[in-house]
């Protein structure tokens, strides 16, 4: 027997699908561009929009008559981001992950200068990372993760957060001169990943793609470590996943890939 089709109120449905007009294609948009987007007449579009905009949920623009989204989405965006769970969204996706490639797979989150590991699972083939260890602070100049961070913060804030950092030489390979970070942070932003060839613990490698918020900040990220040898034997295919996983679950905390939206 299929399943019963839950009842639908009839107005509700509309206001839905005309908010479900606008996305980042289309910020704005004419009274008429949405009676023939949703199939229905003027004045019935009309009615709706005046509703939501008595609400706050739709605004229109005094300079060219055209709607758009109303400050009241802001507010109540931030209410269902701020209670988004990292360690319970991101947990499935990196299991997975450590699955495919017996590899440890981390999510870290920054906030405030810092950035932490709030989630690992655990290679099965025994290789310890230490810095991957949940709730240790990880050095932001050396990780991959840490300098996916940095690389994708405005330049205000990547100033506060190098003025009179100490680059604590970790290992012979860590980067401890400031411009020297600044070009790789150029680079990590163009490739859009980051890496780490044993800059905090001799041996170990890393790859680390940014997870975004409903604003498209990097506010964390999604990670693979293990032997040098052996990321690097699959690193292409690792980068690939990893890269796909970070935008699944940017989806999740409300990120709009624009390449993901059907623009025919």
């Amino acid at each position: 027997m299929s399943e019963k089709r839950p009842h639908l109120i009839q107005s509700v449905e509309r206001a839905l699908k005309i908010l479900d007009c606008f996305d980042p294609l289309n910020t704005q948009l004419s009274l008429s561009e949405i009676s023939e987007k949703v199939g229905l007449n003027i004045s019935t579009v009309h009615g709706i929009l005046n509703t939501l905009f008595t609400y706050s949920y739709i605004d229109r623009n005094p300079d060219n008559g055209k709607y758009r989204l109303g400050l009241k989405f802001l507010f109540k965006a931030n209410l269902v981001s701020d209670n988004l769970d990292l360690k319970e969204i991101g947990h499935p996706f990196i299991k997975a992950l450590t699955e495919k490639y017996q590899e440890t797979t981390n999510l870290c989150f920054y906030q405030n200068g810092e950035i932490y590991c709030v989630d690992t699972v655990w290679s099965p083939l025994s290789y310890l990372i230490v810095s991957s260890k949940v709730g240790y602070g990880l050095p932001i100049h050396a990780t991959a993760s840490g300098k996916l961070i940095l690389a994708n913060l405005s330049q205000e804030e990547l100033e506060k957060n190098l003025r009179d950092y100490n680059f604590a030489k970790l290992t012979k390979t860590t980067i401890t001169d400031k411009q020297q970070l600044l070009d790789m942070l150029d680079t990590i932003r163009k490739q859009g990943f980051s890496t780490e060839e044993e800059e905090v613990e001799f041996g170990a490698y890393s790859v680390a793609a940014p997870i975004k918020n409903h604003k498209g900040r990097v506010f964390a990220t999604v990670s693979i470590s293990g032997p040098v040898a052996r990321i690097k034997e699959n690193e292409a295919q690792i980068r690939e996943d990893l890269i796909e996983t970070s935008k699944a679950i940017s989806r999740e905390f409300g990120w709009t890939c624009l390449d993901d939206l059907d623009t025919k």
